[in-house]
């Protein structure tokens, strides 16, 4: 965990796997739904030197929600208030405000402003 980088009133649920060497950085107001996966090292794709690793860093900026079961792989940055939903493997970045869906993950809409007041 020496690698991870937690800004204020994130919400982690339970089972979560983060592989920080590459470095992880959360900031404020994330939600992380359970078992999600946060993996910063690739291999080579080279057989001769699959063992060598790749190291790049995952950036989730403020307010994004991923859903339960994620998995964000190296290098990915996933822009402010956006929503990832569940099971999604998020391959390539994602703009600010928007939801992504799928396996790899695709930008499929915007994420839509409520019109109601309240909370749950």
């Amino acid at each position: 965990g020496r690698n991870i980088h937690i800004g204020k009133n994130v919400f982690i649920n339970a089972g979560c796997k983060f592989q920080d060497q590459g470095g992880i950085y959360i900031e404020d107001g994330v939600l992380i739904g359970h078992n999600a996966v946060l993996a910063t090292i690739n291999h080579m794709e080279d057989p001769e030197k699959r063992a060598g690793m790749i190291f790049q860093p995952i950036h989730i900026e403020k307010k994004v929600w991923l859903g339960a079961n994620v998995t964000v792989l190296p290098g990915v940055t996933i822009g402010e208030g956006s929503v990832i939903a569940a099971g999604a493997v998020v391959t390539k970045d994602v703009p600010a405000n928007m939801i992504a869906a799928g396996v790899p993950a695709k930008v499929i809409r915007k994420v839509k402003k409520d019109t109601e007041k309240g909370e749950i």
